[in-house]
């Protein structure tokens, strides 16, 4: 449970980041349906298949928004992760502040999009940001994603995938929150599109508790 600050540190299982549904079995549909209020699937409607997340009693919110592998099959053979995901951050700022704002109102809330580390991972970085997480907290937990990439990338069976979205390294992550702190954080770039003061409280009152 990483610490924050001398008062409060990240509370688990309240925003979980995933990659898209497949192979969700009943006994971990039931699972999740016990604590979660909100689905939040951030890709595209041709990404979706039939009968995604049918097994789970909670409420899906579809927020498709730019960024599937498809969408970025023209990008630059040179262009590193990082310098996509400041690319994003730049152009979809109202797109990550209306997912933001709907996570607020809805925790404990899964994320996904189809892999659940370039989409996802901006999403959670930028929540992490909000609530005051360190640099080495947010870049551990989008690292997590490196282990099961392998697994990830067989099961979403996209051919031609550009070499820069077939890792997850920490360097891509650093280069983004440098961008973000170079903007003034999180709060800076995302209150110009519906991003309040309230939003933030509810993420840190879901997000956080008080140690002694």
């Amino acid at each position: 449970m990483p610490l924050l600050n001398l008062r409060h540190v990240l509370r688990p299982g309240v925003l979980l980041r995933s990659a898209q549904p497949t192979g969700l079995t009943p006994e971990e549909a039931a699972h999740l349906g016990g604590f979660l209020r909100l689905v939040v699937d951030l890709r595209s409607e041709r990404e979706c298949s039939p009968g995604d997340w049918a097994l789970l009693d909670v409420p899906v919110k579809r927020m498709g928004g730019k960024g599937a592998p498809s969408d970025l099959y023209r990008l630059p053979d040179d262009l590193t992760l990082g310098a996509l995901y400041v690319t994003m951050l730049e152009h979809q700022a109202a797109w990550f502040a209306e997912v933001i704002v709907e996570i607020a109102g809805n925790l404990p809330a899964l994320v996904h999009c189809a892999a659940g580390k370039d989409r996802t991972g901006i999403v959670v970085a930028l929540i992490l940001d909000l609530v005051g997480a360190d640099e080495e907290t947010i870049v551990r937990d989008y690292a997590l994603t490196q282990k099961d990439l392998p697994r990830i990338l067989e099961m979403l069976e996209v051919p031609g995938i550009p070499h820069a979205l077939l890792d997850a390294p920490e360097e891509a992550m650093r280069t983004f929150l440098a961008e973000l702190a170079a903007r003034g954080g999180a709060r800076a770039v995302l209150a110009p599109h519906g991003l309040t003061p309230a939003h933030v409280e509810l993420l840190r009152a879901g997000l956080l508790t008080a140690v002694g």
